[in-house]
């Protein structure tokens, strides 16, 4: 199966690094794109041009399924469109008409336009909790984008949600959004873990991907 692995815009693609390796382990193609650059522009449509027009995509075109986490879930329908037959997301925000449900929370985050780090946003113990292991943390900080307020207050591209698409819940912060994804019809997997299990339980995450994907 041919697959791409979208991170979230305020994390980097090393947070789908230990899935991907499972999944490659186990046969699949697998690309992990860097959209960071593109993220930094502040506009959510050049997010979703970068991700599509990705030369290293397995076969150089459309693909089996693309697989968001978290903040890319309301671009996933817009890079699906463009690149995939289904699309999955992970522990990831559906489209919603209007402003990211977010925003307020965001705009008292901002400094000057930007946006700390992720992993600061909810206090500075969370990503312990989330990420015990040293090392595993590490890479994740290191890996984060400093994110254009910009990016959230914009329109995002508009298109249908596809009838080809499923939910892995892992944490229940996210439960509407599995709720709403089962009242579509999609497949549903629940993996009860974390936001960030994709870094603690990668072999658990990708078994519920290929799930949805059965």
């Amino acid at each position: 199966m041919q697959l791409v692995l979208v991170h979230s815009p305020a994390l980097g693609p090393g947070s789908w690094r230990w899935v991907a390796d499972v999944l490659a382990d186990r046969g699949h193609e697998v690309v992990v794109p860097d959209r960071r650059g593109a993220m930094a522009t502040g506009d959510p449509a050049a997010f979703v041009a970068a991700a599509a027009a990705d030369p290293s995509s397995p076969s150089g075109g459309r693909v089996d399924a693309v697989v968001g986490h978290s903040g890319a879930g309301p671009l996933l329908p817009a890079i699906a469109e463009r690149t995939a037959t289904r699309c999955v997301f992970v522990d990831a925000g559906l489209p919603v008409d209007g402003p990211d449900p977010f925003l307020d929370r965001l705009r008292d985050l901002a400094v000057d336009g930007v946006l700390p780090p992720w992993s600061t946003w909810f206090g500075p113990d969370v990503l312990a909790t989330l990420v015990p292991d040293p090392a595993h943390r590490t890479a994740i900080e290191a890996d984060e984008p400093r994110v254009p307020l910009a990016f959230y207050e914009a329109q995002r591209p508009r298109v249908p949600l596809p009838a080809q698409a499923g939910y892995v819940l892992l944490s229940e912060a996210y439960r509407a959004e599995a709720d709403r994804a089962a009242a579509l019809g999609w497949a549903v997997v629940e993996h009860p873990s974390t936001h960030l299990g994709l870094v603690t339980d990668p072999d658990g995450v990708a078994d519920a991907i290929l799930e949805v994907l059965a």
